[in-house]
């Protein structure tokens, strides 16, 4: 092998010390089948311009990563979110980011992140993309909480500073609607068609809205998320946006997906969506279908933003009705294809947790729920760890290239 840099050299021992030191942390833990890897069609080149985007933040210590995280209800509990926020602002020096997109999931009457906090105010009313009677429409994060009383919440982060120079609530109608009130040191308050930015004097880590109906008017505001725009917007920023229930079909409904998601807009976008397109008797799952919805999610984030890279996530191995879902091995099937075709790269989850038949002894090890579907924890957790060492050694094969 040929020696790298001495600059790269020791940049790639460091980084290689910290992917070890991951690997060491799984103890009690479940243990992969095979070592932790992205496959990509074009080996690590797939996701180069992510590698040059994370080359100029470890070693310029300047640049942004907004990672897009898409996906059901494993996104929408945060548990696995936040674990690979963790991992990856930890893997190197200044790469540490801010939070981005928001949402308040207790105003919809739903579970969300536990490292984010909500106090809630008056009378909310939630709606899903993935409950079929709930009709929308839709934002690109697929969930809304509307009011028609006096109402707010107030939002902030357990982990991080938001240290919000600005922020966005999305809302429909704003053009037309009386605008939220926001606590603070305000500076500008900026009303769009599609909601309002609220500027600062100084940057806050709390937001405390309120809202409230014209007199004699039947105003209704409808919250589609808060977006998040630091004093210093360097760093990964992993935007987690997940909905319970959600299928690839879900977000196709989402009529305002690609004017809101040009406020990030992503260079990586992450899919978690096919556990609820899959959970379904066997011969009733659509794969083409399924197969050319993911097409259609792809040309609508690349309709944003064109160099966005992607990569899919295949389903843990899970139940339906008692029994192992064979669905499983037939989506991990479609994301390679869907890999091969964009461009993009596939963890692959189902094989490093065991396969067909394997949840059912993560689940007598208490690593995934009793439902068969949603892991405990400690397998959220688990997988987040597999996943950060996957991305941490293909970018330090990107910088092996580099070198030489």
């Amino acid at each position: 092998m040929r020696r790298p840099s001495r600059r790269n050299g020791r940049r790639g021992l460091w980084v290689a010390l910290v992917l070890s030191g991951l690997c060491g942390s799984l103890k009690a833990q479940p243990v992969p089948i095979q070592s932790p890897e992205l496959w990509m069609p074009a080996w690590d080149t797939s996701l180069n311009s992510v590698w040059l985007r994370l080359d100029t933040l470890v070693y310029e210590g300047r640049g942004s990563l907004n990672v897009l995280h898409l996906g059901g209800s494993h996104v929408q509990g945060g548990m696995f979110t936040d674990a690979v926020r963790r991992q990856l602002h930890a893997f190197a020096p200044g790469v540490q980011g801010s939070v981005g997109w928001l949402f308040p999931y207790p105003l919809a009457g739903t579970n969300g992140p536990r490292s984010v906090g909500v106090r809630v105010k008056g009378t909310w009313v939630g709606q899903r993309c993935s409950v079929p009677q709930h009709r929308g429409p839709w934002g690109f994060s697929g969930i809304r909480a509307y009011t028609s009383d006096s109402a707010g919440f107030t939002i902030y982060h357990k982990e991080l500073p938001l240290r919000a120079k600005s922020v966005l609530l999305f809302y429909p109608g704003a053009d037309s609607l009386l605008p939220p009130s926001m606590s603070g040191p305000v500076d500008t308050l900026l009303r769009r068609s599609d909601g309002i930015e609220v500027v600062f004097n100084r940057p806050v880590d709390t937001l405390t809205v309120e809202w409230a109906p014209r007199p004699g008017r039947r105003d209704t505001l409808s919250l589609e998320g808060v977006l998040v725009r630091p004093e210093d917007p360097q760093g990964i920023r992993y935007h987690s946006v997940g909905v319970n229930g959600a299928a690839t079909h879900s977000y196709l409904k989402a009529v305002r997906f690609t004017d809101q998601l040009r406020e990030l807009p992503p260079d990586l976008v992450v899919f978690g969506l096919g556990i609820n397109d899959a959970h379904k008797a066997r011969g009733d799952f659509d794969t083409v279908a399924f197969e050319r919805r993911y097409d259609s999610l792809v040309d609508a984030v690349r309709s944003v933003r064109p160099t966005a890279e992607f990569i899919w996530l295949t389903n843990n191995d899970a139940l339906y009705q008692g029994a192992t879902n064979p669905h499983g091995v037939v989506v991990q099937r479609i994301m390679y294809r869907l890999a091969a075709k964009h461009d993009g790269a596939v963890f692959d989850f189902y094989r490093l947790m065991g396969g067909y038949g394997s949840v059912r002894r993560w689940m007598a090890n208490q690593w995934a729920r009793p439902d068969g579907i949603h892991l405990s924890q400690v397998g959220y957790e688990a997988e987040a760890e597999w996943f950060a060492q996957a991305l941490v050694k293909s970018y330090l094969r990107h910088q092996e290239r580099r070198s030489w």
